[in-house]
């Protein structure tokens, strides 16, 4: 039945993206939808399409060689298009992190489970690629995208609720598997927002109502790192716009900030006290992520290339490196990737691919501060600023977490790099010609 469904899916590209070229009407809830989609990744069926599957006999970020609806639905956007090409400095760090990973099959034990990452980076590669050329053409898609992310989140607040009072989860997941996949997400949501706001954007009850929920959802996962990083954005962005000049509106959303504050504070803390009454740390007799990080530095110091993409836990468990590193015995234990996605690529990929990896990251965080920060009078800017903080808090949270791998989330940081690159270009291009801005990029008029 799959691989007629994918067989079928793959038949629509071409005739789907006809349509969306001749149908403008379906131009809004395509983007919107696409925007959406990641965060129902875990609760759709057949969101993915195996083409071969390892789930069962392999341990890693992707355990088999997938299609997903999100691909299906960026292809399709590709030929749905006009003319028109992303700069080369745009493409070429990601594609040299997909060459990086694409050498380490030649040190993978099992190079079909290498090729699985392989895929999956080429899969996001598109999808930042068509994320790029539509917000380069077309000024509202970022907008309707984060309208879609909203959704998403939304339907996330909904479901931690009905887990923390209704099943008396002591850390919610949402409709994710894991708490930590959901506290990342909403990093990608909760900023560009945020950033909206704080610029006087149309619809203020839309995006009040988004970053509320973004934080209580935050805060309901009692993920330390999740809480932390979002605090720390929170700062940074709000520092970064009254650099920018303060408005009323500004200080308006600052003092409304303080107060939801102190109205948050007491249930972030009898969130994480019902989390550590039933869960204690014990981090001072253990701290697993410190050994995970051990094995990790052990696997780099014994194979300077690395060991092959996907393959942290079969090296590690089966090589001795867990327990040389002092990992737990325990099956659950030994089959954890590394909380640290820098050691992680490191491990798998070697300094060549960690190297690579690092400016695939770097190069969209550059854009969007200086792009941003050169157009902070502008809504599409301030925009940018937020992306930019998105970007930072995602890559520190990425110390402490791997699940920047996981196929959600590298869907959502692929799209907020496209997003970046695509609002970059078109801002930079009436600059260069010496045109007025866009209409979506005129002054503010906030106060």
């Amino acid at each position: 039945m799959k691989f007629g469904v994918l067989f079928l899916a793959l038949l629509a590209i071409f005739p789907l993206g006809l349509l969306l070229r001749s149908t403008p009407v379906l131009r809004k809830p395509f983007w919107i939808g696409f925007g959406a989609l990641p965060f129902f990744a875990a609760a759709i069926p057949l969101f993915d399409v195996g083409l071969l599957s390892w789930a069962g006999r392999w341990v890693g970020f992707v355990y088999g060689l997938q299609i997903s609806i999100v691909d299906i639905l960026a292809a399709s956007a590709l030929f749905a298009m006009p003319r028109g090409k992303l700069p080369l400095w745009c493409k070429l760090p990601f594609l040299f992190y997909i060459l990086a990973a694409a050498l380490s099959l030649l040190q993978a034990a099992e190079p079909v489970a290498a090729s699985f990452g392989v895929l999956q980076f080429a899969r996001i590669f598109l999808v930042m690629v068509v994320v790029a050329r539509a917000s380069t053409s077309d000024p509202e898609v970022p907008l309707l995208m984060l309208k879609g992310m909203a959704i998403g989140i939304a339907a996330h607040f909904v479901a931690v609720l009905y887990q923390r009072f209704q099943l008396h989860l002591p850390q919610t997941m949402g409709l994710f598997i894991h708490q930590n996949t959901l506290g990342m997400a909403a990093h990608f949501v909760l900023f560009p927002h945020l950033a909206l706001l704080l610029a006087g954007y149309r619809n203020v009850r839309y995006l009040v109502t988004t970053v509320v929920a973004t934080i209580v959802v935050v805060v309901f996962t009692a993920s330390r790192a999740a809480v932390g990083f979002s605090v720390i954005g929170l700062g940074t962005l709000f520092v970064t716009q009254a650099l920018a000049g303060l408005t009323q509106r500004k200080m308006a959303v600052g003092f409304a900030a303080l107060a939801s504050l102190l109205i948050v504070a007491p249930l972030a803390i009898s969130t994480f006290s019902n989390r550590f009454e039933l869960n204690p740390l014990g981090e001072s007799q253990y701290d697993e992520r410190a050994a995970f990080n051990r094995a990790a530095s052990f696997i780099l110091d014994d194979h300077p290339l690395g060991v092959g993409i996907n393959h942290y836990v079969h090296v590690a468990r089966d090589l001795g490196y867990s327990e040389r590193a002092g990992v737990i015995g325990f099956e659950g234990n030994r089959n954890n990737i590394v909380h640290n996605a820098y050691w992680l690529t490191a491990a798998e990929a070697g300094y060549p691919g960690v190297l690579a990896f690092c400016v695939m990251l770097i190069v969209p965080l550059f854009v969007a501060w200086r792009t941003g920060w050169r157009m902070r009078h502008t809504l599409e800017g301030n925009l940018l600023l937020g992306f930019g903080v998105t970007l930072l808090v995602v890559y520190l949270h990425s110390f402490y977490e791997w699940v920047i791998f996981a196929r959600e989330i590298q869907y959502l940081l692929t799209m907020t790099m496209g997003m970046v690159f695509g609002i970059a270009l078109r801002l930079r291009a009436p600059a260069a010609e010496g045109n007025p801005l866009p209409m979506k990029a005129m002054r503010l008029n906030a106060q």
